[in-house]
């Protein structure tokens, strides 16, 4: 079912006092000169269809010095009658064109009544992230943009707060020397070295006894012949002890060892601290990375789902800035452009009440009104303008809140 406006009927509303409208072809002409009520005819239409959003953008519907006003639709499969009075809301009236009336009048409505007002030419007057709010209003959607955005949000402040923890632990890593593969692992205990430094002291001692005594016996062998085969089995033993027994270790290493230990210590708690350091960095720099293919991942889910919507305009689609057309941001596009995407928005907005209007239309060029008359011709839409004109020759004339006979 598609509905357009047959005739309309005011009374009181606004400026004007009283006007019957029979509008032919999709382009409908409001003209005549300022604050005679050109205005008032496009808000009547809006405000008998849209009740409290409409009432919210007026104060005062009724005209002044009236009690009360009246709009009437004819819609053609519907009638709608909203009336305003000083002393109560009003009452609203929608009919079947078999003359039933509908219970929930308003609710009828609404389900008629786009996502966006009627004014096609106010698309190109919202800020970028209110565009982006009346197009994805138009199309269906597979991902919810705010809570992708809150996504995207979270993992960039993360890998923010990872590449700050990998730039300190650079600065980190930049002040430790390279590394010493002569070091060991560990730190050295001077308790452990006092002990190998004692045992190579006790052999020492204990291989000097040995070879003087050895001395000794062998001195004695001269003398003391006949305790030959005695002494001959106590120095077998004492060469068999001796067996066992390191050869002389030089105790300078251990010395030096000793004297250095604090400060091969320290280079060793520099070392072991640059490798934890070198080790967190990667760690961190993994997770930033990680962070940085979530992100593109994240962009690469929002672009395939985009690239699969049918947006009303070939070419149209959005991004984190706002509104883009042809890859281009909107506010870039051409008037012309911008023209013909505004009116295609507002036409898939309202594929029911094929009604739009445009205020202000004495602004457009002689071109953007003909591409207007010509997609409402494709379309079958009909487009309600507004144009300051002196002549009288343009369209319906209002002069002080009536049609000029």
């Amino acid at each position: 079912m598609a509905l357009q406006v047959l005739n309309l009927k005011a009374e009181n509303y606004k400026r004007l006092r009283a006007v019957d409208i029979t509008p032919e072809g999709n382009v409908v002409f409001i003209g005549g000169r300022n604050a005679q009520g050109k205005t008032s005819v496009l808000d009547a239409i809006w405000a008998a269809l849209a009740g409290g959003e409409a009432s919210r953008a007026t104060q005062q519907p009724i005209r002044d010095g009236q009690d009360s006003a009246v709009v009437s639709l004819d819609l053609g499969d519907m009638k709608v009658t909203r009336r305003w009075t000083k002393d109560d809301s009003g009452t609203l009236i929608v009919e079947a064109a078999d003359g039933a009336r509908y219970s929930s009048p308003q609710k009828v409505l609404d389900q008629l009544i786009g996502a966006r007002a009627f004014d096609p030419l106010a698309f190109t007057r919202q800020s970028a992230r209110d565009q982006v709010a009346t197009l994805v209003s138009t199309v269906d959607l597979p991902f919810d943009p705010d809570e992708l955005e809150r996504e995207r949000k979270g993992v960039f402040d993360r890998r923010t707060e990872i590449s700050r923890e990998v730039a300190k632990l650079e600065g980190q890593l930049a002040g430790y020397p390279s590394a010493d593969p002569s070091l060991p692992d560990a730190e050295e205990s001077v308790a452990d070295v006092l002990a190998e430094r004692e045992r190579a002291r006790a052999n020492n001692e204990m291989y000097d006894r040995a070879t003087a005594a050895e001395k000794r016996l062998l001195a004695e062998v001269d003398e003391l012949e006949e305790k030959l085969r005695e002494k001959m089995s106590d120095l077998a033993l004492l060469q068999a002890a001796a067996l066992q027994l390191d050869q002389p270790v030089d105790l300078a290493p251990f010395d030096e060892r000793l004297a250095n230990i604090e400060a091969t210590n320290a280079r060793i708690r520099q070392q072991q601290h640059r490798v934890a350091v070198a080790s967190e960095l990667a760690e961190r720099k993994g997770q930033a990375a990680q962070h940085t293919l979530a992100l593109m991942a994240i962009e690469k889910r929002k672009a395939d789902a985009l690239a699969a919507v049918e947006f009303p305009v070939p070419g149209l689609s959005f991004d984190d800035s706002g509104v883009t057309y042809n890859g281009i941001p909107f506010a870039q596009a051409s008037a012309a452009e911008q023209l013909r995407v505004s009116v295609a928005l507002a036409m898939a907005a309202n594929p029911t009440l094929r009604v739009l209007r445009i205020l202000d239309g004495s602004l457009l060029d002689s071109a953007s009104l003909e591409t207007i008359a010509a997609l409402a011709a494709e379309h079958e839409y009909q487009v309600w303008i507004e144009v300051v004109d002196e002549t009288g020759g343009v369209g319906f004339v209002i002069e002080d809140g009536e049609v000029r006979s």
